[in-house]
């Protein structure tokens, strides 16, 4: 597509509202934004991956500002756990800068799949429980954490998804606070990357600015929605309608070779 068109950068307005909003109100932003840069607008996997860094952290840093002053953080627990995921981002996206686009585009695939199965097994469970329990943070939740923490500087895709999982399976915390722990440490593990990524040249600077802009207005109505009593069956929806998209794409773009030779032999 070309950018001289107003409905490219309206695409990208709209791509980066819905990345803030899902990503802090459930989870799988990325699931939009990064396939449309690639699909819709024509950005390689490389590119796309690094400039798709720059709306998660922006909508992040909108919906971190926003729980804190709801008094949502927990911030005792915000200091043991985002060294680890720094840790593993750091780790995640010296991994990413190693592989090819072709390798990175497996990985996407094998992600969507296992949010597939974690969207129809345990996740509604998950988003539906109220804990029983005080938070409690332990040594294998934090690994869990690392592990996250590496993905999200590796593809970042749907790695918001297993954040609120640890944070809420792991650590029994509460939607809105799983949220907001969630929120925070997107932020610490997408600034790592946007650095990295900076530094190799990797990002499209205007088009990330505009996916930017969005995310920030996303973020915050994510923030808002979150407290709302139907917010556990809101992110659900979400979620299911993300996830299943994504398998969509996935299911796409494996039978193009198929399709291209049904096409030749009619």
């Amino acid at each position: 597509m070309d950018p001289a068109q107003i409905f490219y950068w309206a695409i990208l307005v709209f791509a980066g509202l819905a990345c803030g909003l899902l990503n802090t109100l459930a989870s799988s932003g990325t699931a939009v934004s990064l396939p449309i840069l690639i699909l819709a607008l024509g950005v390689n996997e490389g590119i796309a991956n690094a400039t798709n860094r720059l709306p998660v952290l922006a909508g992040a840093i909108m919906a971190t500002y926003s729980f804190a002053r709801r008094g949502q953080m927990d911030w005792s627990a915000a200091i043991r756990l985002v060294p680890p995921a720094a840790l593993g981002s750091i780790l995640g996206t010296k991994a990413a800068t190693a592989l090819t686009d072709r390798q990175l585009e497996h990985f996407v695939n094998g992600a969507i799949l296992i949010a597939l199965i974690l969207l129809f097994t345990k996740l509604k469970e998950i988003l539906a429980r109220t804990p029983d329990r005080l938070p409690d943070i332990h040594w294998r939740g934090m690994l869990l954490i690392f592990a996250v923490g590496f993905w999200l500087g590796f593809i970042v895709l749907d790695g918001a998804t297993y954040l609120m999982i640890v944070l809420m399976l792991f650590f029994f915390y509460d939607l809105p606070q799983a949220n907001a722990l969630k929120s925070l440490l997107l932020a610490v593990t997408s600034l790592l990357p946007v650095l990295i990524f900076a530094h190799d040249g990797k990002i499209l600077w205007e088009e990330g600015g505009v996916l930017a802009l969005g995310s920030i207005a996303g973020g915050y109505l994510g923030a808002v929605l979150s407290n709302l009593p139907q917010s556990r069956k809101i992110a659900f929806r979400m979620l299911a309608f993300v996830i299943s998209l994504e398998f969509v794409q996935l299911v796409w773009r494996t039978t193009a070779p198929f399709r291209a030779w049904l096409a030749r032999e009619v």
